[in-house]
């Protein structure tokens, strides 16, 4: 019999945690372990049906007041060997239920390095009973980097056996780069810079910086162009129209929504823009740099551990104006690294997917 693992998500679209785990889902049916997810906004994304055609299945339990009866019933019938939850100090409650019907491994895990914004002393109140459930019923938390175990447990965690790192894995990637390949997305391409950004329209991802910062580098560079991929949100897109045209820089922003593979757009950029405020461990950086990317970013927690690994990642504070971030793009334009001297940082690197899969193998595996 294939050991079944239960993983809980908000909804399976296209985030950095729902994408790497369907990443690791043909290791594990060859290895005789099959997923199933739980959805707690009880909606359907747009992987659902990847996910179905790899064999998958997906339970839409809305956190509402029968929540508790219909998630029990889940697991009751579904005679679950692990659970493995994505749903932050949420974790808690699924660990506790978990406990309860004696699924043997029950695993929190944790990608981001913030919950909300300015919680609420109600919400605080939650988040101690919810750490607590945690720590008592959970037999593994994990953390997608130090900087997220940091984040939600202090830098006292690793005195206790439960918690690990678990770096998100990513495939080598091999593309074939195509001088007109911006001419397909850019009307009267002719050869410009491209910076680009990946991330959806979401207010930690920090689009509005992003375009003041491009403007500062368009001063110094006339020859630029800014690309955005990620789903689009209406009212954001909008205000980020108003920047670009308050900048007179309208012309040089393609707003090219989601697409369901982004390396090619990755491997064809120029250098990888990426101011967000917050994040867990951002997939798209590493991904920049697998595709031969350079990559200028924030310097959250994250994208710091990321550069400690990668160098042709560069951390800036956020304080720093926009002037300097466009200093040192335009650097990395004039420096014009090879993708293949980058490429080969990625091969070297503890990012490599075997690593993720050996590791995860392991969690479900190991009798508790």
């Amino acid at each position: 019999m294939p050991k079944k693992i239960l993983h809980i998500f908000g909804i399976m679209n296209r985030g950095g945690a729902e994408l790497r785990t369907l990443s690791t889902m043909d290791y594990m049916i060859k290895n005789n372990i099959s997923y199933e997810f739980v959805v707690l906004s009880g909606q359907k994304g747009v992987l659902d049906e990847e996910i179905i055609a790899n064999g998958g299945i997906i339970h839409y339990c809305k956190l509402d007041k029968s929540f508790l009866k219909r998630f029990s019933n889940i697991l009751h019938i579904g005679n679950y060997d692990a659970i493995h939850s994505h749903v932050s100090l949420a974790s808690g409650l699924m660990v506790f239920v978990a406990w309860f019907h004696k699924i043997k491994i029950r695993i929190a895990h944790f990608r981001s390095t913030k919950d909300v914004e300015n919680p609420s002393f109600v919400r605080k109140t939650r988040d101690l009973i919810l750490r607590r459930l945690i720590l008592i019923f959970s037999t593994n938390v994990v953390g997608v980097c130090y900087a997220s175990l940091n984040a939600f447990w202090g830098e006292h965690w690793n005195k206790n056996k439960k918690f690990s790192v678990i770096y998100n894995g990513f495939p080598q990637v091999k593309v074939e780069l195509h001088d007109d390949f911006w001419s397909s997305y850019i009307p009267n391409y002719s050869g410009q810079k491209v910076i680009l950004n990946v991330a959806r329209m979401d207010t930690p991802k920090n689009h509005p910086r992003m375009l003041k910062i491009f403007a500062e580098l368009c001063k110094k560079n006339n020859d630029v162009l800014l690309v955005l991929v990620g789903k689009e949100e209406p009212e954001i897109k909008h205000s980020l129209e108003k920047i670009a045209a308050n900048n007179k820089i309208e012309n040089k922003v393609y707003y090219l929504n989601e697409k369901e593979n982004v390396i090619p757009f990755l491997s064809h950029a120029n250098v990888m823009l990426f101011p967000s405020i917050w994040e867990g461990l951002p997939g798209a950086v590493i991904e920049s740099i697998s595709a031969g990317t350079e990559v200028v970013g924030s310097s959250i927690p994250g994208v710091v551990e990321i550069s400690t690994h990668m160098h042709f990642v560069t951390p800036l504070s956020l304080l720093d104006s926009n002037e300097q971030w466009a200093i040192k793009l335009m650097a990395k334009i004039v420096k014009n690294r090879s993708k293949r001297e980058i490429k080969e940082q990625f091969d070297r690197s503890t990012f490599q997917i075997e690593n993720n899969l050996e590791r995860l193998y392991e969690l479900y595996t190991i009798s508790k």
